[in-house]
């Protein structure tokens, strides 16, 4: 291949010069926002950290960079006219120089990035709430502007004289393969620590704005890359997270076991007589929580909201810090017995290095030579083997998180069905506005009898132990399941935050309380303070390691709802919801999903929920 420093310097390519070297000085400058908020200090005792930011840094600004250069290179080479792709660019990286200021200060104050909800929050009124800016203030940030574009201007001139007067440094354009190596190099390291479960690498990705990491977790298990069980936990008051925000004042010996049944995709209305006798038996004689809904309608942020009591916008945070949820930590302070099963892998999500990374030796994954039904069985088979193999006297805690339920919807062969017609398969290519969902729903509904049947059986074992008096079974979801409700095209979970999406059953048995069906909205937030005040005798305020509130205490109808997607992050309140895109506009539906394009996002919703989303980063 010829030299690119060889071939003679025509406008075009002394052009492509400027641009790359006013790229590569604009990339050094916001290398340098960015890192004014990386406490140096600690990367002398993880060079693997220091490393990493050494490559990644460069290599997200650099990319960053040439994604904003494109617009003006089009801009140049459509109009031959080197001025326009000048003015281009220096608009454009004012624009993400200030944007940067921004998110660096925003960063330093809250420990996260700049997204939707904040934008939200400044361009729709609830940051009154927090900040207010003074005419004064207004003016310096409008002087700060000018001065960053006055210096933009100045670079750029500063660039082409440098390109003019020097032939040879049209080599500059070499530096694009030297940035595309080290980007590489920066996400290969982020794939095979990720594998590693290695917390000093994983967790400088706070530091870097907007970083999409690419993670090749299962791959690299199959090639002999594993999890290091010796990778360092966090204490309190380190890292990036204030949690707990207080060290827990808990009882010394708690007298109740905690189970926890969780089940992949179970929607509100699957809980009847006919889908799920025994669980439906077995609400009559609990606390019953009719208008409950998940954290999230997808697998990650419904059982983080559950095991950790906050919403799922922490989930990142959580795991780039292997922080483990508060409630599991007391229990394994407490001696409790822990006894977790998974039938889908309990490291995909990362739950491994989350809920449960304070006891992840005890996280058993169903057998992955079997399909979703017979791990179901076995997982389920396991957790009554615990009961029975388990002294009188010693407090256990036991969680199975059921698969059968996710689509395809899975069922031992054989398996009568609930009701016909019933789908022999799953196809999502044939999911569509003209689909009939009535075969695939009753498939759904067959795999979750099926699953009842399995909770059935650990219920009979638990009844006949010592330990039915003294155990808190609680039976829910992990989110909903769809099936074209809506008319809308949904199908399956992670689309919407509608009703059938978030709102899942949930069966709360607690010794000593009498049966009864609660109206009011909870949610999966309130699930660790009730256990952490009433099983575990904690008496901290609950703010001290959740967002959500007691189940068991006054009712409040008007409360909030933080829910959390890949690609959204929703407030449910009432009748209400608002979505917030990757840029911040909000838009308003019904529960139905149906445009209310005059009404407004509530200020007093986003700033309740601003406040949730901060409690626990470090100030």
């Amino acid at each position: 291949m010829q030299d690119p420093a060889a071939r003679p310097a025509t406008p075009a390519r002394r052009a492509l010069a400027w641009l790359t070297g006013f790229t590569l000085g604009n990339a050094a400058v916001a290398i340098a926002i960015a890192a004014s908020n990386i406490p140096f200090a600690h990367l002398a005792e993880h060079w693997k950290a220091a490393f990493f930011l050494t490559l990644a840094l460069p290599g997200h600004f650099v990319f960053f960079g040439a994604l904003l250069g494109l617009i003006p290179l089009l801009l140049g080479r459509l109009s031959r006219r080197a001025s326009w792709m000048t003015v281009a660019a220096v608009v454009l990286q004012t624009a993400w120089l200030c944007l940067l200021v921004a998110d660096a200060k925003v960063f330093a104050l809250y420990r996260f990035h700049l997204n939707a909800m904040v934008a939200n929050m400044v361009f729709g009124g609830a940051m009154q709430d927090q900040v207010v800016f003074s005419g004064t203030v207004w003016g310096l940030i409008a002087l700060a502007i000018a001065t960053v574009l006055a210096l933009e201007i100045a670079a750029a001139w500063l660039c082409w004289r440098w390109i003019e007067r020097r032939p040879g440094a049209i080599k500059i354009l070499r530096a694009w393969w030297v940035a595309l190596a080290v980007m590489l190099f920066g996400q290969a390291m982020i794939a095979y620590y990720d594998a590693r479960g290695d917390r000093a690498v994983l967790s400088q990705l706070p530091y870097i704005p907007w970083a999409q990491p690419i993670t090749l977790k299962d791959s690299l298990h199959r090639f002999g890359v594993k999890n290091n069980p010796n990778s360092a936990l966090p204490v309190l008051g380190s890292g990036l997270l204030a949690y707990p925000r207080k060290p827990l004042d808990c009882e010394a010996a708690p007298k109740l076991n905690v189970v926890v049944i969780l089940l992949e995709s179970l929607r509100h209305d699957a809980l009847d007589p006919t889908v799920m006798p025994n669980t439906w038996r077995y609400a009559q004689q609990s606390q019953w929580f009719d208008d409950h809904y998940s954290t999230g309608n997808a697998t990650r942020f419904g059982l983080f909201g559950l095991l950790y009591g906050l919403p799922g916008g922490y989930w990142h945070p959580m795991l780039a810090e292997q922080r483990g949820s508060a409630f599991i930590g007391q229990m394994k302070k407490d001696g409790y017995a822990m006894h977790i099963y998974g039938s889908a892998p309990l490291y995909n999500p990362e739950f491994d290095r989350t809920v449960f990374s304070e006891v992840r030796n005890h996280v058993v994954n169903g057998p992955r030579e079997r399909h979703s039904a017979e791990r179901d069985r076995a997982i389920i088979d396991r957790l009554r083997g615990d009961l029975a193999a388990t002294r009188p006297d010693q407090r256990f805690f036991g969680f199975v998180f059921l698969d059968s339920p996710h689509q395809p919807y899975y069922m031992p062969k054989g398996y009568p069905p609930l009701f016909k017609p019933m789908a022999d398969s799953i196809n999502p290519l044939e999911f569509g506005p003209d689909h009939d969902p009535i075969p695939d729903f009753n498939r759904y509904r067959t795999a979750v009898h099926y699953s009842d049947s399995l909770i059935g059986d650990f219920l009979a074992s638990l009844r006949a132990s010592p330990f039915a008096d003294n155990t808190v079974v609680l039976i829910t979801g992990d989110h909903g399941e769809e099936f074209n409700d809506l008319k809308q095209n949904y199908w399956g979970h992670n689309g919407n935050f509608s009703d059938y999406q978030l709102r899942t059953p949930f069966v709360l048995h607690w010794p000593g309380k009498p049966p009864r069906k609660f109206i009011h909205t909870t949610s999966h937030q309130d699930f660790v303070p009730t256990v952490m005040q009433h099983a575990l005798g904690c008496r901290n305020d609950p703010n001290d390691y959740s967002t959500g509130r007691d189940l068991f205490g006054p009712a409040q109808t008007a409360r909030p709802l933080l829910v959390e997607s890949w690609s959204q992050r929703g407030i449910r309140q009432g009748d209400r919801i608002y979505l917030f895109d990757n840029y911040g506009a909000a838009t308003v539906v019904d529960r139905n999903y149906r445009p209310l394009p005059d009404a407004k996002v509530d200020p007093a919703a986003v700033s309740q929920s601003w406040e949730m989303l901060t409690r626990f980063q470090q100030r």
